[in-house]
C-alpha cells in the first residue's frame, strides 16, 4: 500500500520543491528589507497548498479504484495535472513576481544600496534622494504614502517596535512651487501626523510625520 502511494507523494513532493524555488527566486534583497516574515509566511501557505493537494489526490485515487483504471503513467499524469490545478494561483502570483524582479532586477538593486538600517527604535530603515520612481517601487512593498508624480529629492525614515505598535514615519521631498499642499496637524490619543512646508529656491519642501507612541 505504501509503494503504492509513494508515487502520489512524489508528486506533491516535487511540487512543493518548485514552488519553493519560485518563492526563492522572487523574495530577494528589496524584497526581504520590507517584508522579511514574508518566506516564512508563503512557506506555510506553499505546505497548505500541499495539504490540499494530497486529499485531491486521495479522492481521485478513489476515483481510479472505482473505475479500476490500472495504467499507471495515466494516473500520474493526472494526478500531476490536479496538483498543479490546485496549486495554480500560486504559480500565477509567484510567476509574475519573478517576472517584475527579472526585469527590473537592476532598479530594484539601485533602490536596495540606498537603504539604511535605521537605529532609533528596534526595526527600521531611511534612505536618502531617492526619485518618484524609486519610491513608487518601495509603497508596493509596504504602506508608505503615496505621492504626486512631481515628487523629487525623496528621503524617509522608518522605525518601528516589532512587538508594540509604536512606529515613526518622517518623509521629505520636493515639489514644484505652484503645487497646492495641505497642511495637516493632527493628534488623537497617542497617534499624531504632521505635514508642514517650507518654500526654498522656487520649491515647496514638504515634510511629512507619523507617530504611534
Amino acid at each position: 500500500m505504501l509503494k503504492k502511494s509513494l508515487k502520489y507523494l512524489i508528486v506533491a513532493i516535487v511540487n512543493l520543491i518548485i514552488l519553493t524555488i519560485f518563492l526563492a527566486l522572487w523574495t530577494e534583497e528589496l524584497e526581504l528589507t520590507f517584508n522579511n516574515a514574508v518566506r516564512p509566511r508563503e512557506f506555510l501557505k506553499i505546505i497548505g497548498f500541499s495539504l490540499v493537494s494530497l486529499i485531491g489526490i486521495r479522492m481521485l485515487v478513489s476515483l481510479f479504484r472505482n473505475r479500476n483504471i490500472t495504467k499507471t503513467s495515466f494516473k500520474i499524469k493526472t494526478a500531476a495535472l490536479l496538483t498543479i490545478l490546485i496549486s495554480s494561483y500560486l504559480y500565477i502570483d509567484y510567476s509574475s513576481k519573478i517576472l517584475h524582479v527579472i526585469l527590473n532586477r537592476e532598479f530594484r538593486n539601485q533602490i536596495a544600496e540606498k537603504i539604511m538600517p535605521s537605529k532609533g527604535l528596534a526595526n527600521g530603515t531611511k534612505a536618502d534622494n531617492l526619485s518618484i520612481q524609486e519610491y513608487q517601487e518601495i509603497t508596493k512593498l509596504n504602506w508608505f504614502p503615496k505621492l504626486p508624480g512631481e515628487a523629487a529629492n525623496i528621503n524617509y525614515t522608518y522605525e518601528y517596535d516589532g512587538f508594540l505598535p509604536d512606529y515613526s514615519f518622517t518623509l521629505t521631498y520636493d515639489l514644484p512651487e505652484q503645487m497646492k499642499v495641505d497642511t495637516i496637524n493632527y493628534q488623537n490619543g497617542d497617534f499624531s501626523r504632521y505635514q508642514t512646508f517650507i518654500i526654498i529656491d522656487n520649491i515647496k519642501r514638504v515634510t511629512f510625520s507619523e507617530y504611534k507612541e
